[in-house]
């Protein structure tokens, strides 16, 4: 979310970016800035992939859900977690396991006030992180937060 240009795709708006580049669950778990007069939108758990396994995946989204539902807000925002391309073989296994994580992430949250946004398959191409909305095969370009825009405009009415 660090090429994010809030400033032009929400102008309407004062968008303050508390995002931390390599973080992942432990920063989002110790956040303590007070936001709860604050619409707040979440993003995270990219970073935390390569630690989890069939084993912990279970106890990561009681922590995830958890540190989500921890962050004051007047309504919270979540992405789900974006898909990845880290090897240049195509292989789409990553991918494969954080749908199955995003799903389970999204089974916690029935119940809460948390309005999950889901563009996990508008970002795909081929099982991969689609390399036209990436700037460099990872990070988002234009295109790609044009998606992201979209998505919580019309979740927020905005």
């Amino acid at each position: 979310m660090a090429f994010w240009a809030l400033d032009i795709y929400f102008p309407q708006w004062e968008c303050l970016n508390y995002g931390a580049p390599g973080e992942g669950l432990a920063y989002v778990e110790s956040f303590a800035v007070d936001t709860s007069d604050c619409q707040v939108v979440v993003q995270f758990g990219t970073n935390d992939i390569y630690q989890l396994n069939d084993e912990n995946i279970d106890e990561y989204v009681e922590r995830y859900v958890k540190a989500v539902l921890a962050v004051p807000s007047l309504k919270t925002y979540l992405f789900c977690i974006f898909p990845r391309n880290d090897y240049d073989d195509y292989s789409t296994a990553v991918n494969k396991f954080i749908q199955i994580l995003n799903r389970k992430i999204h089974e916690k949250l029935q119940g809460t006030d948390i309005v999950y946004l889901d563009v996990f398959n508008r970002l795909l191409q081929d099982g991969r992180l689609n390399p036209e909305l990436t700037l460099d095969d990872l990070h988002l370009n234009g295109k790609g937060y044009s998606i992201l825009t979209e998505a919580l405009k019309q979740a927020s009415s905005l």
